[in-house]
């Protein structure tokens, strides 16, 4: 029938992290629905001829200067997050794009190697001398335990099966390796306000907004690493990196009290649009 709603098939049937089935509607849309579990997680239960996206990292343009020091200086610091809580060893980042956190890891004095699912980055990447290689969340082209750090920023939330993905992640991570994660945060202070028209469950002409399955927040996170044989070492940002060069940690020191207040304020208010942490690969098998 013209004008009719396009037919919605299921895309996540349960939780991925309690695995209920009953999660009540939180943002609908004729060619895709959002649900909230009880649990607090949300994601995308159904939608309109919408299959795993490939995203893409994009071909460096005029503006991948200007912004490259900015985005080897951040990676720098997430990498230090890391590194609070392992020690120094071979790294891989997932979904590496354009290969900023390998430069950072090799400012940093780290071997470093990556996976991309687009074929013009990895490209990019090897020509920058970087071992990366075509591969998926589920499928990544390495050697079981052969990573101590393993970056994942802006990634988990691409997968519909987050649990395959961090079951593949273990198997590249040596026990007591730090797994550092990025994710955009549900309880970022406008997409709670009001979710029918948050940019986060928007839809797109190719789907969700930015390709996107499931929302995390720190506790939700930090429940699904748990059960998939991770600790849960860190949220946010470290004040102080006690791998960092000794001038740097002496200032660290000195602003950390006015960082900790930033952090507070910014989560109290909702405010954080993203969230980082960092987990460590424990012995033994999942939960």
């Amino acid at each position: 029938m013209s004008g009719a709603a396009p037919l919605q098939h299921t895309i996540i049937a349960q939780c991925p992290l309690c695995a209920r089935t009953d999660a009540p509607v939180y943002a609908a849309f004729p060619v895709m629905t959002w649900v909230r579990c009880s649990c607090g997680l949300i994601y995308m239960r159904s939608a309109a001829a919408y299959g795993v996206p490939m995203v893409s990292a994009g071909a460096p343009n005029q503006h991948y200067s200007r912004r490259l020091r900015r985005r080897i200086s951040k990676s720098r610091h997430q990498i230090l997050d890391a590194l609070n809580h392992t020690r120094p060893g071979r790294l891989l980042d997932v979904g590496c794009a354009l290969g900023y956190t390998l430069q950072a890891a090799r400012a940093l004095g780290l071997e470093a190697c990556g996976v991309e699912i687009d074929e013009a980055a990895v490209k990019f990447c090897r020509d920058q001398g970087f071992d990366v290689r075509a591969g998926t969340l589920t499928h990544m082209p390495f050697a079981a335990g052969r990573f101590q750090i393993i970056t994942m920023k802006h990634v988990l939330e691409h997968t519909p099966d987050p649990r395959a993905a961090l079951a593949e992640v273990r198997r590249l991570l040596r026990p007591g390796g730090a797994l550092f994660i990025a994710v955009p945060h549900a309880g970022y202070r406008k997409a709670v306000r009001d979710p029918q028209h948050a940019k986060f469950y928007q839809p797109t002409p190719t789907g969700a907004e930015g390709g996107h399955y499931i929302y995390y927040t720190p506790a939700t996170l930090g429940r699904l690493l748990e059960q998939a044989g991770f600790a849960l070492a860190q949220v946010h940002p470290h004040l102080v990196h006690r791998m960092a060069p000794a001038p740097l940690r002496v200032l660290q020191y000195v602003l950390a009290p006015f960082r900790w207040l930033a952090q507070r304020l910014a989560s109290g208010l909702g405010l954080r649009k993203e969230f980082w942490l960092v987990a460590v690969s424990r012995t033994g098998q999942p939960d």
